[in-house]
């Protein structure tokens, strides 16, 4: 491992070492970056977004607050390029970006990630939408300044923190008519000398799913989340802080296919608890503009019950899992003003991930109710990342930016107990649950952008960057049995990585906004679990494809003073996966998603300001080519447009007071999004808010 480090050691040197030599004989600086300028932070620094170098888009506090979401996926799901997957459930909402799976994109609140080491659908967003000051959706590989399983892209959460006055207050309420479910929230912050505050929480409950096909079985969920942060600012120069967060969660999914009305999987319990501690310094010295120290604690608790009751099949099968996923974190990042045109953000982030991990299966014959095996199973296992990173911005002659970077990352996996046991007709023996063993994979990945304002308003980029996902430990150690059918795991899987290009595009003059891009992305060595015995539901993961996927993003609008604002924004994506013996362009993905609408806003007397949302919501038809023992098998996805409408006001001596309405899928179309569940039917939604 050493010699390795050194290997790649040294073109970080390398990278860092002709501007650090700068300092010698570098000006000073004559302004730094100033906090009250943050917008985005895509590149761990706070930038305009008009000048980061990469595709973001986000979703603001104001975008937040006036959003009937129930849930962070609700919140995204118009964004360009992204999609949600529901996973049979209206609650359990996973991000895919430019077509890559949720294992393929890295969720991230305040930077730090949410862990998911035993999963066949990727990471859950667990948060609730009230705690949420902003989200950064940063589409296409982000590993150099983020890390592995960042190929598609990050999503990363910003919480509310402190306010401006001592005391200051925010609520809501609100129904949505998908679940005939309501949700609350209350906070209460502010800042006061030095010290700033807030405590907050959330409550949802909600029924199940309507569709036009009727109501969803499985499909309730109930959360509820409460957070509580302090910091406070020794100087301008110097500040300190930490937050606890507590969500919990109760989860259904179910399915609407003839035959499978009893399947159902009930995760009665899903929470995740944190603690989080920072320490920040700023403008240091005319050199050093800030060193910051971050680190985290986390468990997420996952208990699931699965039962496959399927007509016309002899057996019920129950799986009761219960996995723990318990993280530790730490990050070290410090940026560096070289004179007038170099930045340099370079740092160090640690994670360790535990997986604690039960499992009882058992086997029930319907017709004499007698249980024919019960099977117990335990899993023990830990990732360790280490990972060192440096980003360089430097401002070139003729308008242009350069950034470069270059992030080390080394995973070591180990498995150190996969044991298990089966009793059958009052009998013993061990039975197979995976193995043990460790691994160790590093790699280095890069990235460059360029960016040209020589046109005021406008700024160009091209960019090209490099993705790097490791295994997790159920694709490498974990034999899983969930959904009735068996898949193996594999303890020799490549990390799968990917190559990205990327032309962009962003105008902004006040009135007309456009933000394009262009992109390319060829990943490869893509795990993936395939059918080794289809009569009996058996699969192993193994790295058996690539994938190309190419496509456009656009969004547009035109604000006219009358107050009318049309908007439209369209996604064109293609992907191609490569299996060897056979190859396909229908992956499951539609090709053209998007929205188009009309917004109009007008100022009412008494500091009121009406606003209303008139759009279209659309996606093509769809297929998903699947090899099995007999050949191709074909699922196809039909296409959909739904009609919504939405209006609202904000009204009060500081407009501290909103109230919308929505009603969505009006003309009351089936429709869902790739292999998730129906989405909901005729429906209206309402929501009041206050900040006092």
């Amino acid at each position: 491992m050493k010699f390795k480090f050194m290997r790649y050691a040294l073109p970080v040197a390398a990278l860092i070492l002709p501007s650090v030599l700068t300092l010698a004989s570098a000006a000073s600086a004559e302004e730094t970056v100033r906090s009250d300028e943050v917008r985005v932070t895509a590149t761990r620094v706070a930038r305009e977004l008009h000048d980061v170098p990469m595709s973001v888009s986000v979703m603001t506090e104001e975008d937040i607050r006036k959003s009937p979401a129930r849930t962070v996926g609700e919140l995204l799901e118009d964004v360009p390029g992204v999609q949600i997957h529901n996973s049979g459930s209206q609650g359990l909402k996973r991000v895919s970006i430019r077509g890559e799976s949720p294992n393929r994109v890295l969720i991230l609140i305040d930077g730090q990630k949410i862990a998911e080491n035993k999963s066949m659908d990727g990471t859950a967003v667990l948060i609730d939408p009230s705690m949420i000051e902003r989200v950064e959706v940063i589409k296409g590989p982000a590993s150099v300044l983020y890390g592995s399983e960042a190929l598609g892209g990050v999503v990363n959460i910003i919480t509310k923190k402190g306010g401006t006055k001592p005391v200051q207050g925010e609520a809501s309420v609100g129904y949505s008519g998908a679940s005939d479910g309501f949700n609350s929230s209350l906070g209460l912050y502010g800042r006061s000398g030095g010290f700033s505050y807030r405590a907050s929480g959330s409550y949802e409950d909600h029924d199940r799913l309507k569709t036009p096909r009727g109501d969803m079985p499985h499909t309730s969920f109930r959360q509820k989340e409460g957070s509580l942060f302090l910091g406070y600012d020794f100087s301008e120069h110097f500040s300190i802080g930490g937050g606890v967060d507590m969500f919990d969660s109760s989860i259904s999914a179910g399915s609407m296919e003839p035959g499978y009305e009893n399947f159902s999987v009930e995760i009665p319990e899903w929470k995740r608890d944190k603690v989080n501690l920072f320490a920040e310094a700023r403008n240091l010295t005319e050199y050093l503009a800030r060193v910051r120290f971050d680190a985290f604690w986390q468990e997420s608790r996952k208990h699931m019950i699965n039962t496959v009751d399927v007509d016309g099949m002899p057996i019920k099968i129950v799986n009761d899992a219960d996995n723990i996923n318990r993280q530790t974190g730490a990050g070290l990042q410090t940026d560096w003003q070289m004179g007038d045109s170099h930045y340099l953000v370079a740092g160090y982030d640690y994670n360790h991930d535990a997986l604690d991990a039960d499992t009882l299966a058992s086997g029930t014959l319907k017709a004499m109710g007698m249980t024919m095996y019960r099977d117990i199973s335990r899993h023990e296992g830990s990732m360790d990342t280490h990972a060192f990173y440096a980003q360089m911005e430097s401002v070139l002659p003729y308008d242009f930016t350069l950034n470069y970077g270059m992030r080390y990352t080394w995973v070591e996996t180990d498995m150190d107990r996969a044991e298990g046991t089966r009793t059958s007709m009052g009998s013993s023996r061990p039975k197979e649950t995976g193995s043990t063993g460790s691994t160790s994979e590093s790699r280095p990945v890069f990235n460059v952008g360029l960016v040209w304002t020589g046109i005021d308003d406008l700024a160009l980029r091209a960019t090209f960057s490099q993705g790097f996902r490791v295994a997790n430990l159920q694709e490498r150690y974990v034999l899983s049995s969930m959904g009735g059918g068996t898949i193996y795991p594999n303890a020799d899987l490549d990390p799968e990585t990917s190559n990205n290009y990327e032309l962009g595009a962003r105008y902004d003059n006040g009135r007309f906004t456009l933000d394009a891009a262009l992109f390319y992305n060829d990943a490869k060595d893509y795990i993936d679990n395939v059918t080794i015995d289809a009569a009996a539901d058996i699969s192993e993961y193994r790295n058996v494809s690539s994938a190309k996927t190419r496509g456009l993003e656009i969004a547009a609008q035109y604000a006219f003073d009358c107050g009318f604002t049309p908007y439209a924004s369209l996604t064109w994506m293609k992907r191609k996966f490569d299996y060897g013996s056979w190859e396909t362009y229908h992956v499951g993905d539609p090709t053209f998603t998007g929205r188009a609408g009309l917004r109009y806003e007008r100022a009412l007397p008494k500091n009121t300001l009406f606003h209303a949302d008139a759009y279209a919501r659309f996606a093509n038809a769809s297929r998903d080519d699947i090899q099995e023992d007999s050949g191709i098998s074909t699922i196809t996805y039909g296409g959909w447009t739904t009609a919504n409408f939405a209006a609202g006001i904000d009204f009060g001596s500081e407009r501290q007071y909103s109230v919308t309405a929505e009603v969505l899928n009006i003309f009351d179309k089936t429709y869902q999004f790739s292999d998730s569940v129906y989405e909901p039917g005729l429906h209206a939604n309402l929501k009041f808010s206050w900040r006092f």
